[in-house]
């Protein structure tokens, strides 16, 4: 069991994907934008992060290089429907990618990914 955190905007797809990790077994801690994501990490200590890219409040690209900034070894998954911004969260620090919609097996193919592989600051 990981302890995951979820950074996700939109309700209903956080609750999808957090049934989807409770259900693979893991701990899920769920924030609705960078801000909200950031004080969980201080608190909880996360094996993986999965953040939205495009959010109200503290976007993406900001979370990814906060979390950067602070753990730079810290597993970060990007999901997003753009794959501009796909592409920039990969070149700031995000070790992955996924562009919705996404399947639940590509989805967590890539948290397994995340969780088997050594991270590289």
């Amino acid at each position: 069991m990981a302890c995951i955190l979820l950074v996700e905007d939109d309700v209903d797809l956080r609750l999808s994907l957090a049934g989807i990790l409770a259900r693979a077994g893991h701990l899920v801690i769920e924030a609705s934008d960078g801000e909200d994501g950031l004080t969980k990490i201080a608190k909880c200590n996360p094996d993986v992060v999965i953040s939205d890219m495009i959010m109200d409040g503290m976007e993406g690209i900001s979370t990814v290089l906060s979390i950067r900034g602070i753990h730079p070894e810290l597993p970060i998954l990007a999901i997003s429907g753009s794959a501009m911004y796909l592409n920039h969260a990969e070149k700031l620090g995000a070790n992955a990618s996924l562009q919705k919609p996404f399947s639940s097996q590509a989805f967590m193919g890539a948290v397994d990914a995340l969780l088997m592989s050594p991270v590289q600051a």
